[in-house]
């Protein structure tokens, strides 16, 4: 059974498994089971293998087999609550008492993102632009009562890359593709995906060339939306001079326009503020 109101836009949350039953989930591209004996879960996971899947699919026990608030744009498919075949990612948790709680949170990345417009932007002196950029986020699993971590996954594998002047300077980082929208009505609502609006502010004498901007977040926090698309706070970064570096703000909460926003979890690390970053461009080797 859930013990939370998760509504069809929802698979984060609280949720209790009897010794014996297995739930099923399907977040975007991640099909996983989670099943629970008197002193062990079991997790098994699976990839579809498409980064936009926008799949929402969640089966419990109390519900039978239907699916509880499936929402799929997706390729349809029939899983159940019976664990794979043996041969798919599986781990294992043990404790020594019986535990039925079970905790699912979204995080965001434990690196930094690099995201590319799929089409470069240009923004000329003394301009500005919100674009709305979006990024995978992971899957944390808690087991018991008060909660202990099971295990932490991407609930898509983005790649690899390096990002900085040289290969003696700079960060490893992830790299992700994105439509860098300028309405976030323009952008559909994956469950995997978190939307951040990004201000960019060009103070230079230059025009600045947006083909990348790398987005610090190991620092910031994931918030949920009514509808439940997930969001970060809102990100500004200001260009003063000519170069790959601004200055980075990190406001305390996502968008005005978003209502009533739920907080999911915090940064990773403590949250930079004020402080000049590399923020364009820089990208070196990696797939995108």
């Amino acid at each position: 059974m859930v013990d939370d109101n998760n509504g069809p836009d929802h698979w984060w949350g609280d949720y209790t498994l009897e010794s014996g039953q297995t739930a099923f989930w399907q977040v975007g591209p991640l099909r996983f089971w989670l099943a629970r004996s008197d002193r062990e879960w079991r997790f098994t996971s699976e990839r579809v293998g498409d980064a936009l899947d926008e799949t929402l699919r969640c089966e419990l026990p109390a519900t039978g087999t239907e699916p509880s608030g499936e929402s799929s744009t997706g390729p349809s498919s029939e899983p159940s609550t019976a664990m794979p075949d043996a041969g798919q990612d599986e781990q294992r948790f043990v404790c020594r008492q019986p535990a039925s709680r079970l905790r699912l949170t979204p995080l965001l990345a434990d690196r930094p993102m690099v995201v590319s417009p799929q089409t470069r932007l240009l923004l000329p002196p003394r301009e500005e632009a919100t674009l709305y950029l979006s990024t995978i986020a992971w899957l944390r699993v808690e087991i018991g009562e008060p909660p202990v971590e099971f295990l932490q996954l991407p609930l898509y594998h983005p790649s690899d890359t390096w990002f900085g002047p040289s290969t003696m300077a700079g960060e490893l980082c992830y790299a992700l593709k994105t439509r860098a929208r300028l309405q976030a009505e323009n952008l559909p609502v994956r469950p995997h995906r978190a939307l951040s609006a990004v201000r960019v502010r060009n103070r230079a004498q230059d025009s600045l060339i947006v083909d990348s901007i790398k987005l610090p977040l190991p620092h910031m926090s994931l918030f949920a939306g009514q509808n439940g698309r997930l969001w970060t706070e809102q990100v500004t970064l200001e260009r003063r001079e000519t170069g790959e570096f601004a200055a980075l703000e990190l406001d305390p909460r996502p968008p005005a326009h978003i209502s009533e926003p739920k907080k999911l979890s915090g940064p990773r690390k403590p949250p930079a503020r004020g402080v000049l970053i590399r923020a364009f461009g820089g990208l070196m080797g990696g797939s995108r």
